[in-house]
């Protein structure tokens, strides 16, 4: 860490060629006007389009400014987290670079930081922008996550600033499964929220699939709770009842004499509990791929090259 660096800028970025120069004009006066020393730390995340060149262009412009380019796409949260890896700030702010994350937001956030709190939370007020799934999706995501880890994301953005010492504490988790929302909230240090309204994009279109945001729902739903084997476990208790109960009226039925087709009963039975099953391997299949994830110990993200030189 560079104790002369008060504020450092964690931007992951992936095909924003045509938006990097309009934020970076948003982005620089509200900068210069925090008279404080401060980085720009740019990571692309293999982005297919011009966006390195632009980095390069704006880091040759501007001294403060510096890039990290990936060999591949290893996703949103190795990019952030290959930012923490290279911050110097006392203060670290992660945000988007597509102009959804206000950079208005910075002076009172760093008041908060001034008066102590070690975590500022950004939180969406109003998406006007964002599709009716979109919402509902988030709010079905913050109740579950809720529910089973007990972490409130409502409203939540990964807009978040970060004090030296929480950016330790998460650089300490040895995890390549990471969740930025729901690591930050683990670590359970006072926050302070700032609630805004999310802009439209500067530029360009979101590169988020809506298959790309459930996959990445159900990678943090597991990696923050294994309450939903217990309630397998559970839902396989209640099959077991039932079991026993049909078992109870088919014996007496046959005891008794009582012809009874059971077409119907039995073809809800297999439907069922055929699905229950299926899905279940489905849960189990999903912590048995995080096992071999992790077990692996591959680093998270490779770099191919920094606009400094140095790898």
């Amino acid at each position: 860490m560079n104790p002369n660096i008060t504020l450092s800028l964690v931007i992951p970025v992936y095909n924003e060629a045509v938006v990097l120069t309009p934020f970076w004009q948003e982005l620089a006066p509200i900068l210069n006007a925090l008279t404080l020393r401060y980085e720009v730390l740019f990571v692309d995340d293999g982005s297919q389009d011009d966006t390195w060149s632009r980095i390069r262009q704006l880091a040759a412009q501007h001294a403060e400014i510096r890039g990290v380019r990936f060999t591949r796409n290893f996703g949103k949260e190795a990019a952030i987290l290959a930012g923490l890896e290279q911050a110097q700030g006392q203060a670290v702010v992660v945000m988007d670079g597509d102009g959804q994350h206000p950079p208005s937001l910075l002076p009172e956030m760093l008041d908060a930081w001034w008066q102590g709190y070690p975590l500022v939370v950004a939180c969406k007020k109003e998406r006007p922008n964002d599709s009716l799934f979109a919402r509902v999706s988030a709010r079905l995501f913050a109740a579950l996550m809720h529910r089973l880890s007990g972490l409130d994301l409502v409203n939540s953005a990964d807009y978040r600033l970060l004090d030296r010492k929480v950016v330790s504490a998460l650089l300490a988790c040895p995890e390549k499964i990471r969740f930025f929302r729901g690591m930050t909230t683990w670590t359970g240090v006072q926050s302070y929220p700032i609630a805004f309204s999310v802009p439209a994009r500067l530029a360009g279109e979101s590169h988020w699939s809506k298959l790309g945001l459930v996959k990445m729902a159900l990678y943090a739903l597991v990696s923050y709770s294994a309450k939903p084997l217990y309630y397998l476990f559970g839902s396989g208790i209640a099959g077991l009842l039932v079991s026993v109960l049909l078992g109870l009226q088919a014996l007496y039925s046959w005891l008794a004499g009582i012809a009874v087709s059971g077409w119907t009963s039995l073809t809800l039975v297999i439907l069922i509990f055929g699905s229950a099953n299926l899905l279940g391997l489905g849960l189990l299949g999903i912590y048995v791929g995080q096992l071999f994830e992790e077990i692996k110990a591959r680093p998270s993200y490779l770099i191919r090259e920094t606009t400094n030189g140095i790898v």
